[in-house]
């Protein structure tokens, strides 16, 4: 039980780290924001609000892709998938064996 609370945490945890290594969010919150504020709680707020939009958007993001691979992991999709696929790169062996040099 508690590798599993350990492994539902680890993509949060790596996320957080993620986005406060990366140094173009301190560029942006440092260059961009102190424009729109003028005092620590109005760039408090900003910063907040920033952090909100994006959790929903990663949030929307993540149940959109989520529900797409279930749609894609349905055999008869996988099929079509498949065969379409298979024909592209049929084509795409038959030119490269046509072409001229």
């Amino acid at each position: 039980s508690e590798t599993r609370e350990a492994g539902r945490h680890s993509p949060f945890r790596q996320g957080v780290i993620s986005n406060l290594g990366n140094p173009k969010m301190a560029v942006f919150f440092t260059s961009l924001l102190p424009q729109f504020g003028d005092s620590f709680v109005a760039l408090l707020g900003l910063g907040l609000l920033f952090c909100s939009m994006t959790l929903a958007w990663l949030t929307a993001y993540a149940f959109a892709v989520a529900k797409a691979g279930d749609v894609l992991r349905r055999p008869a999709i996988r099929r079509v998938f498949d065969a379409v696929l298979g024909a592209v790169l049929v084509a795409l062996g038959l030119r490269l064996a046509t072409e001229r040099r």
